[in-house]
């Protein structure tokens, strides 16, 4: 029996030792993270040369403790039957999640800037059947194209297109441009049957803000707002705004335990 418990505790001590290795980051030395994890019932391609070791790491651990804030709000405030257009999608845990539930799986696009992120979501979207259009680019309305920062995970840089920035042993952090996007373009290019109910989820730092100020018809198009902050300062200024476009809060907005306060506007 003591054999057992040393050979257990053996065990349990190499494992924390292995996690606190790659939440460390130190992939360019260990790279033993999967490049699937499986969040809320979707496959989710998270290659470690392009996602944070410790974002995989937390994927690993605690898949369900993901942006918690958004998904508590999908939950209850989701419209099946409308199309949706999604902001920012990062490495596709909502969009997967939001795909899974709306009537029409054609009827959702999802915008994201990081060229490398959207090579994992068509790896995603081909693991999961689903019928998101990922585009990739970048709301912006003063210029055709956005200057965009992104980090990589390894030593080399291998876009040439791109700028290199900083590099580390272990990381680079690569400036590019990336394509212009307003959201009534987005709408009017779409393929959406209804573009008067639209579900709009934006899940990137100050877009919000910047949609508001720019998209004085955005309630004709869009019916309910799912909007990600990290900075509880912004709420207020946030509900301002949006009660000036024509919409009201609905939701109780609270911060989860990464941060993230999610607030839900329904059209007036």
């Amino acid at each position: 029996m003591n054999n057992n418990r040393r050979r257990i505790f053996t065990v349990l001590a190499l494992a924390v030792l292995i996690l606190s290795i790659l939440s460390a980051g130190c992939i360019s030395t260990l790279s033993p993270l999967p490049h699937e994890v499986k969040v809320r019932d979707n496959i989710i391609s998270v290659n470690p040369e392009y996602v944070p070791s410790s974002l995989i790491v937390s994927l690993l651990l605690n898949p369900n403790g993901y942006e918690t804030s958004l998904f508590d709000a999908l939950d209850e405030y989701l419209p099946r039957e409308n199309p949706v257009i999604e902001v920012g999608a990062g490495i596709g845990v909502v969009s997967a999640y939001v795909n899974d539930r709306i009537f029409i799986k054609t009827e959702h696009i999802a915008l994201e800037p990081n060229p490398y992120y959207t090579r994992l979501l068509t790896e995603t979207k081909k693991i999961n059947n689903l019928g998101t259009r990922f585009v990739q680019g970048a709301i912006n309305y003063e210029s055709a194209l956005s200057p965009y920062v992104m980090s990589k995970n390894g030593r080399e840089n291998d876009a040439s297109a791109y700028t290199l920035v900083y590099s580390s042993d272990s990381i680079i952090e690569l400036k590019m441009e990336v394509q212009s996007l307003t959201l009534s373009e987005v709408i009017r290019d779409s393929a959406f049957v209804d573009k008067t109910n639209i579900t709009l989820i934006v899940d990137a730092e100050g877009v919000f803000a910047e949609i508001l100020d720019n998209e004085p018809e955005l309630r004709d198009a869009v019916s309910i707002i799912f909007a990600t902050v990290l900075d509880d300062t912004e709420i207020f200024d946030i509900k301002r705004k949006a009660e000036a476009a024509g919409y009201v809060l609905v939701n109780m907005p609270a911060a989860d335990d990464g941060g993230l306060t999610t607030l839900v506007f329904k059209r007036i």
